[in-house]
C-alpha cells in the first residue's frame, strides 16, 4: 500500500526494473493507495496499463481475471490467487502449480 499515487508509480517502476534484470515480466498487480480500511484509490496494473477501480475487492476481481485472460502465472510468493481461483471461482486446471504446503480442498 502507498500513501500517494506518485509513491505508487515510483515503486512500480523500481519493481519492473528489478524484475527485468532477472528476465521476469511483471505480472498483473493490485495496488491500494491509502489505508486498506479507507483506501484513497485502487488500481490494477498490467504491463504499462493502469486501471483505477472502485474498491480493493473489485481490484482483486479484475486482477484475477487479467491473470486468467492473459494466461499469466501467479506470483510464486503468494498462494492467494490460486485459493481465489479454486474457492471462489471453482476452477481447477492442469497448469495449477501447487506446493506441498498448500492445501485448498473442497
Amino acid at each position: 500500500m502507498f500513501q500517494t499515487a506518485s509513491e505508487m508509480t515510483q515503486e512500480l517502476t523500481r519493481r519492473k526494473d528489478k524484475l527485468f534484470k532477472f528476465g521476469i515480466r511483471a505480472q498483473p498487480i493490485v495496488v491500494v493507495v491509502g489505508d486498506l480500511s479507507a483506501p484513497l484509490a485502487t488500481y490494477v496494473v498490467v504491463d504499462d496499463s493502469t486501471w483505477k477501480l472502485w474498491t480493493p475487492l473489485k481490484g482483486a476481481e479484475v486482477c484475477f481475471k487479467a491473470f486468467r485472460h492473459l494466461h499469466a502465472s501467479y506470483p510464486v510468493e503468494s498462494h492467494a490467487w490460486l485459493m481465489l481461483q479454486r474457492l471462489a471461482y471453482d476452477i481447477v486446471t492442469k497448469w495449477d502449480t501447487v506446493s506441498s504446503s498448500f492445501c485448498c480442498c473442497k
